[in-house]
C-alpha cells in the first residue's frame, strides 16, 4: 500500500485493505522478513461488520498470545491498544476516552503495568494531568480511564496482577440548569421559536435527557398503546437510562396532526437539531430570564415538580430513568400495567397545562 494512502482501519500491525478488483475487505499485515504485504480476506464488503471482524480477530490472538503474563513484562502501551481495540471503539465517549489514554502514554511511556506500584509516581502523574488544565472530576476521569484498562487485562487473564490505582472521589457540582416556575416555562415558550417550542413540550411533558429528545423518531412512538419509548430498538441501555413513557394527551394533541414522514420529531429547517443550547439561549434572551436556565433545566423542572405533586420516589425515578433497585426484572412489561406511571403522567399533563401557551404568537427564526 502506498505510504501516502490513508489506510481506513488499523490496530496494531494490521489494517484494512482491499485486493484489486475486489469488493472484499482484507485482513492486511507486512511480512518483514519475506518483504511481502499478506492478506486475508474477511468475507464482507461493508466496512463497518469488517472493522468488528478485524477487531474480534485482533483481541482474540491478543488474547491466546497473552496469558498469565506478569505484571513487570507487559508494557502499559500494550495494555492500552487491547483496551481501545475491545472495547473503547465501542463507546460513544470514544475520542474523549482516546485522548485520556493518549495522556498515559505521555507520561508512562514505556512503563510496565508493575510501574504503576509506584505511588508516588502515580501522584505526579495526577499534577500531570492536573498541568493539562483538567478539572477535578476530568483528573478523576483519566485516573478512572487508566484502572479501567488495567481491570479489563486482569479479569481477561492477560496479566497475573494488578497493580492498585488511587482514584479521588468525584466532586458534586450543582446541577446542570436550575429548575423553572410555571410562570417562567410560559415565558421562555411565548419567546421562543416553533422548534424550541416542541423541545420543551416533549422535555417536560417525558422529563427526558436532551439527547432522546433530539433524537426522537416517530417510530419510538406508539399512538395505539399511548407510549414513547425513549430508548430505540437497537441501542443498548447505558447508565444513563431512557424509559418507556406515557404518551400524554397534551404531547398526542401536538403530535398528531403533525408531518411523520420526517426523520425525527424535532426538525429545524428541514434538518435534524444538533444542538438545542443556541436556540435555548436566544429564547432566553427575549424572554429577558437568566442564563442559569439550560436546555437541562426542564428535566430538573419535572423531577421538582413530580415531588411537589406528591408522586413517589420509586415513580419519580421510573419516569426519569433513574435504575429501581428491585426492579429490573419486570421492567420491561412494566409500561403495559393500566396503572404505569399514573401518577407522574398525571402530574406532567397538570404542568403542560398549566406552564405551556399554546396560542402564542409565532416567533420568526431570524430574531
Amino acid at each position: 500500500m502506498p505510504r501516502y494512502q490513508k489506510r481506513e482501519f488499523q490496530l496494531g500491525d494490521y489494517w484494512l485493505d482491499k485486493r484489486p478488483g475486489s469488493a472484499a475487505w482484507h485482513r492486511t499485515s507486512y511480512d518483514e522478513a519475506a518483504k511481502q504485504t499478506r492478506k486475508v480476506s474477511l468475507g464482507t464488503a461493508d466496512l463497518e461488520e469488517a472493522k468488528t471482524k478485524l477487531t474480534e480477530w485482533f483481541v482474540e490472538q491478543r488474547m491466546k498470545n497473552g496469558r498469565d503474563l506478569s505484571a513487570d513484562s507487559v508494557l502499559l502501551r500494550d495494555v492500552w491498544k487491547e483496551y481501545q481495540a475491545s472495547h473503547v471503539e465501542k463507546l460513544r465517549s470514544r475520542q474523549a476516552v482516546k485522548i485520556l489514554l493518549r495522556y498515559w502514554l505521555d507520561f508512562w511511556k514505556d512503563a510496565t503495568v508493575a510501574d504503576l506500584r509506584d505511588v508516588p509516581r502515580q501522584e505526579e502523574f495526577k499534577a500531570f494531568l492536573e498541568a493539562k488544565g483538567l478539572s477535578h472530576n476530568s483528573v478523576v476521569r483519566g485516573l478512572e480511564v487508566g484502572r479501567a484498562a488495567i481491570n479489563r487485562a486482569w479479569k481477561r487473564g492477560i496479566v497475573r496482577d494488578r497493580p492498585y490505582i488511587e482514584v479521588p472521589a468525584m466532586e458534586q457540582g450543582p446541577p446542570m440548569g436550575r429548575p423553572m416556575e410555571v410562570e417562567e416555562i410560559r415565558r421562555l415558550y411565548t419567546a421562543a421559536g416553533d422548534h424550541i417550542r416542541l423541545f420543551l413540550i416533549l422535555m417536560l411533558g417525558t422529563g427526558a435527557r436532551n439527547e432522546a429528545i433530539t433524537t426522537l423518531t416517530w417510530a419510538q412512538i406508539d399512538f395505539e398503546a399511548g407510549l414513547i419509548e425513549l430508548n430505540p430498538k437497537g441501542r443498548k441501555q447505558t447508565s444513563k437510562r431512557r424509559p418507556t413513557v406515557k404518551l400524554l394527551p397534551f404531547l398526542r394533541e401536538v403530535l398528531e396532526p403533525m408531518d411523520k414522514t420526517t426523520p425525527y420529531v424535532l426538525m429545524f429547517r428541514g434538518q435534524k437539531v444538533g444542538h438545542i443550547n443556541k436556540g435555548i439561549r436566544a429564547a432566553l434572551r427575549r424572554a429577558k430570564l437568566d442564563r442559569q436556565i439550560t436546555a437541562y433545566s426542564c428535566r430538573h423542572t419535572v423531577a421538582r415538580w413530580l415531588r411537589r405533586e406528591g408522586v413517589q420516589p420509586w415513580e419519580t425515578a421510573m419516569q426519569l430513568g433513574h435504575k429501581v433497585t428491585g426492579f429490573s426484572m419486570t421492567e420491561r412489561y412494566a409500561s403495559w400495567s393500566p396503572d404505569y406511571l399514573e401518577k407522574s403522567s398525571a402530574a406532567l399533563e397538570k404542568l403542560l397545562r398549566a406552564a405551556i401557551p399554546l396560542d402564542a404568537p409565532p416567533i420568526p427564526y431570524a430574531r
